[in-house]
């Protein structure tokens, strides 16, 4: 019987490449995002993950036209930058709202379901973010972590099923991203953060503009799908990225923040 699979986030990114690259391969595909898209072989579901009531009349509209949910692959996220002194508030609770509760949503919309499938698959996209501060990121890099602790406690919770867990936890991934998400105005900024802040953002703008693009890192994310048995996380990008991932264990906590300046410098 056709595996059916959700991707969320859609309309951009990897969400965009994953979600038509799955129904080539014989899947048959529903398409999340706030707004609806049209994708090769893939059934758009307009929805805000954020919104837990339309998340679930989604699912539900998936369940009535396939009887089943085998995969879901949560691409869905939001970025933003500024000063945890001066970022406001609301821009803050977005980026939570949506990487983190949108992520706790689409669990207790799916886990069900997935539960029942003979090769259940939940693939949380996370961020090497996840795993470190960043400056000038703390809303962002904070619901990553909340995300990747999640994911432990779900896999312990699932144990014992059919149902394989993970996050995956991307590098730097050139797409429109920091075009598209809040970037607080340096000149709305306090002068102690100003030159810092900007050149943090230009750095991180820079390695955005040369990361992976979203075909690879969707290409990725699909061999470890495939995968009969899933690690708790799994870090994508280049050799430094996912170095850094344990250099931020291992190096004392004084040299790792020299190293990080360094990088984004």
């Amino acid at each position: 019987m056709q595996h059916v699979a959700l991707v969320t986030g859609a309309s951009s990114g990897v969400g965009e490449a994953l979600a038509p690259m799955l129904a080539q391969r014989g899947f048959k595909v529903y398409g999340m995002s706030r707004r609806e898209v049209n994708l090769p072989g893939v059934t758009a579901l307009p929805a805000d993950v954020s919104d837990a009531a339309e998340l679930q009349r989604s699912v539900d509209r998936i369940l009535e036209e396939t009887g089943r949910l085998d995969v879901v692959l949560h691409c869905a996220g939001i970025g933003g930058a500024g000063p945890v002194e001066q970022m406001p508030t609301d821009r803050a609770r977005r980026i939570m709202d949506t990487n983190f509760w949108g992520s706790w949503n689409l669990c207790q919309a799916t886990l069900p379901h997935l539960r029942q499938s003979d090769r259940g698959r939940l693939l949380l996209v996370g961020s090497i973010a996840g795993f470190m501060g960043i400056p000038f990121r703390a809303a962002y890099c904070a619901s990553k972590a909340a995300l990747k602790t999640m994911t432990e406690s779900l896999r312990m919770e699932v144990n014992g099923t059919d149902l394989q867990v993970t996050m995956v936890a991307p590098g730097d991934i050139a797409t429109n991203s920091m075009a598209t998400q809040y970037r607080q105005p340096v000149f709305d900024l306090d002068p102690v953060y100003q030159a810092r802040y900007q050149t943090f953002d230009e750095g991180m703008a820079d390695n955005v503009d040369q990361g992976m693009t979203a075909a690879y890192v969707a290409e990725r994310i699909y061999k470890i799908m495939e995968k009969d048995s899933l690690e708790p996380y799994y870090v994508v990008g280049e050799l430094v990225q996912r170095a850094s991932v344990k250099a931020s264990r291992w190096l004392p906590a004084w040299i790792w923040e020299r190293v990080l300046g360094k990088y984004y410098s």
